[in-house]
């Protein structure tokens, strides 16, 4: 992120995180070049320098003598005069930040080294808290046209309150920020005040305030950010233990990366909206009392108290939306023991009476073995059965010469998750002899489906309740080998790994996804053994807002891999599986990237099939309007 995007908008929830070697490279270019390749590891998005003339800052006889004053000084002169870079050295610390995309930040101590600093093009001046009440030199600086972030510490709030009134009467930008800073190095953790960050944002035009922290650890960084901080400078060093006045308070390389993968995940939290996520729903589902009928009750009963308990499952109506139906009347018949929703009061529309688009290819729809006579109804060119463990034992009967099968093989089995990138051999043995069965039960099911060859849709694994370091060669690794353990004949039958989000739900919470997420991993494992793959855009939507990156590119990659889609929107990081039209994804060039690809599909919103498979048909309608594409 740019320094001034947060200007633009310091409401935004990113927090603008900066590295400060400052002087801990110890004089030394190739250490502050080092510090540079550090802080990108870091994933920063800027690092801090500082800049002095001392003849300019520090009086004559101070230099010559820094003993004849207090013992401070008698450590500091000597300390500054040897780590100061040349100019040159700058120019080298310049053109690496550019290579690098890190912004940089300098504090210019002075009139002279403020004018140098201007001519290596930063992103922003840094003002030191001993001189946040230096008019002359943050005039200079603001009038070079660059944003300012100023420090506050060694200052009460009665003088920062002064210096704000004086610049904003004489600052002719008023894009400057304050960060709350105390300039003890290690600071005490008694005179931090954290609490003070949201009154400093309040205080100045920009509404922008931040942290400056010279405390050891990393918590407190995190925490000013939960305070309301939206830029952290924290110092960087290879060694605490050098010698040094920044390096006792400074952190190390992997105690910055952990600073900040904190605040990343911090600022997720801190979404102001209250969201119900899809893992809630279906605990909702389990766990919440809805209204269940307490006998048959036919269609035109008006309801009345008397008809039901509140009892689980939460599939209907909940006990605050109740008052609003008492004395309704019921449009179909609930049986004793069902859920009362609200779509009993409504006109029911029968599966076999939808009314659907012309589609250009196989569409279809989900179901499972017990609800497959409901839904061929609506006369599907492809059903896709998802399975159970327990349904690999069913003796299925349904013999249809007109639709495409595709059975989605189950995800789990006794609460372990079917995982063929596992280090453990028995969840490798489980998850094998899943996809085994699986195959056979596929075989024998095709003889009722005879139109075309049929799929199979896998999850293949790659999933970690933990976050992990880099995994995905390792884990796509195994998968491959495992994968070679399966019986599988390609003329039989077409067997797709589906592509997988970066943070899927399983168990009632969310865990993170290693395998079968990347495009590249997806099109190297199909390649290695000759198969296509489902996609899923939902998933693929989820994974490049993780990452950041395009849907179109992650769908230019795999589409001559695609032969089979699972359709729902998306939107952040967890919503997964979003009715069409109410997530973030841009259909129309994803389908346009499709256009001239062979493939079946079916919509897939979360819980579609409730209410007599409501959710699947307002997909089914809403992607109407790519009918030739679909």
């Amino acid at each position: 992120m740019k320094i001034l995007e947060i200007f633009k908008n310091p409401a935004q929830n990113r927090v603008y995180i900066v590295a400060e070697i400052g002087i801990n490279h110890n004089g030394d270019i190739n250490t502050a070049l080092a510090l540079l390749d550090a802080a990108v590891e870091a994933g920063v998005d800027a690092v801090k320098f500082q800049k002095r003339d001392l003849e300019q800052i520090y009086v004559k006889s101070l230099l010559d003598d820094p003993n004849s004053q207090e013992w401070s000084s008698a450590y500091l002169i000597p300390q500054l005069k040897k780590l100061e870079l040349s100019k040159s050295d700058y120019g080298r610390i310049r053109k690496k930040c550019s290579e690098l995309n890190l912004e940089l930040i300098i504090t210019p101590f002075d009139g002279h080294s403020a004018e140098f600093v201007n001519t290596l093009d930063v992103a922003a001046f840094k003002i030191s808290s001993a001189d946040m009440v230096n008019f002359p030199l943050i005039k200079q600086c603001s009038d070079y046209g660059k944003p300012l972030i100023i420090s506050t510490g060694m200052w009460s709030q009665p003088e920062i309150e002064s210096c704000i009134r004086w610049y904003n009467e004489n600052l002719a930008s008023k894009e400057y920020a304050l960060l709350l800073a105390n300039s003890t190095y290690p600071s005490p953790y008694e005179n931090l005040g954290l609490p003070i960050i949201p009154w400093l944002a309040s205080q100045i035009p920009s509404h922008l305030a931040g942290y400056s922290g010279h405390e050891r650890g990393i918590f407190i960084p995190i925490a000013a950010v939960a305070c309301g901080a939206r830029i952290v400078e924290k110092h960087i060093t290879f060694d605490p233990l050098q010698n040094g006045p920044d390096h006792k308070a400074s952190l190390t390389p992997q105690e910055f990366k952990d600073m900040v993968s904190n605040i990343r995940d911090l600022e997720k939290a801190l979404n102001p909206r209250k969201i119900v996520n899809q893992s809630e729903k279906l605990a909702k589902e389990v766990f919440a009392k809805s209204a269940i009928a307490v006998r048959d009750l036919p269609a035109g009963t008006k309801l009345a108290a008397t008809d039901f308990q509140l009892k689980s499952p939460g599939k209907g109506l909940f006990p605050h939306e109740i008052p609003s139906y008492i004395g309704g009347e019921l449009k179909r018949f609930v049986p004793k023991d069902g859920c009362i929703s609200k779509f009993d009061f409504e006109q029911e529309l029968k599966i076999q009476d939808w009314k659907l688009p012309s589609f250009s290819r196989a569409w279809g729809v989900k179901c499972r073995l017990h609800d497959y006579d409901q839904y061929i109804q609506c006369k599907p060119k492809t059903i896709e059965f998802h399975m159970t463990n327990e349904d690999l034992l069913i003796d299925f009967k349904g013999l249809n010469k007109d639709t495409q099968l595709v059975v989605h093989a189950p995800e789990f089995s006794d609460k372990q998750l079917v995982d063929l990138c596992s280090p453990d051999p028995a969840v490798v043995a489980m998850s094998l002899d899943i996809f085994q069965r699986t195959i056979a039960f596929t075989l024998k099911l095709a003889k009722q489906f005879p139109l075309k060859k049929p799929k199979i849709v896998a999850h293949l694994g790659g999933m970690s309740l933990n976050l992990l370091e880099n995994p995905f060669e390792e884990m796509m690794s195994r998968a491959t080998d495992n994968f070679k353990k399966i019986k599988l004949n390609p003329s039989d039958v077409d067997f797709l790994p589906e592509c997988l989000p970066s943070n899927p739900a399983y168990f009632g919470g969310y865990w993170h996804q290693y395998g079968f997420m990347r495009a590249e991993d997806m099109k190297q494992f199909c390649d290695y053994f000759n198969l296509k793959m489902c996609f899923d855009t939902s998933h693929a939507a989820l994974y490049c807002h993780q990452y950041e990156l395009p849907l179109e590119d992650y769908v230019r990659t795999i589409k001559p891999y695609v032969s089979h889609l699972h359709i729902a929107d998306a939107e952040g990081l967890y919503g997964e599986g979003l009715q069409v039209g109410e997530g973030k994804i841009a259909f129309d060039p994803v389908f346009e990237l499709l256009k001239d690809t062979s493939f079946t599909w079916v919509p897939e919103p979360w819980s579609g099939h409730l209410y007599n498979g409501q959710g699947f048909y307002v997909s089914l309608r809403r992607l109407g309007q790519w009918n030739e594409k679909l």
